[in-house]
């Protein structure tokens, strides 16, 4: 059996939580909304939030962290390094698997790839949720300079060393050719 005191203590204890949650809705029901015309208008974005994926691309160093760390695979990256230099190919996200889970952030050692602030992933076509993050398709105009030159230093070293060895040849064939007539 429920005692009277117990009994009006529960009684009052959900009078006064009632009263406190009805305080908090008529706060909010006696403001006049504030209508935001979409998307001309966008109410403002916490500093944490979720959105699509960018990347800084000069940064990226094609490592494959982001995508192994993605836990279902939906980043697929294709770059082809020239020593130091990458020629990108393909950097894609398909935005159909991502749970926006910000796992594919933390382990890139360059910190390039970022969850922005842009949520509108509104198509018609399911085949446009397949973005492509790149913002330039092949080598970027300074990596091919920087290309060149390592191509330049490097066929110069190469002719170095074959001017070299060509000196070195005939050198150490002329003792030979001495032994032979010593011999005879």
């Amino acid at each position: 059996m429920v005692s009277a005191s117990e009994y009006f203590g529960n009684v009052w204890k959900t009078l006064s939580t009632t009263w406190g949650g009805m305080k908090i809705t008529g706060k909010y029901f006696l403001q006049k909304p504030i209508p935001v015309q979409y998307p001309d208008e966008r109410l403002p974005i916490p500093d944490r939030y979720r959105g699509i994926h960018y990347l800084e691309q000069e940064k990226c160093i094609n490592c494959l962290a982001c995508a192994r760390a993605c836990p279902i695979d939906c980043i697929e990256m294709d770059a082809i390094r020239h020593g130091k230099e990458l020629e990108w190919v393909t950097f894609t996200l398909d935005y159909q698997k991502c749970m926006f889970c910000e796992l594919c952030v933390y382990p890139c050692p360059k910190d390039c790839i970022h969850m922005g602030t842009e949520y509108a992933l509104v198509t018609y076509d399911r085949s446009e949720l397949n973005y492509d993050l790149l913002s330039f398709k092949g080598m970027s105009r300074d990596a091919r300079i920087r290309k060149k030159e390592a191509e330049e230093k490097k066929a110069a070293k190469d002719a170095a060393k074959a001017t070299k060895a060509a000196k070195a040849a005939p050198a150490e064939e002329a003792p030979a050719e001495e032994e032979k007539g010593e011999e005879g």
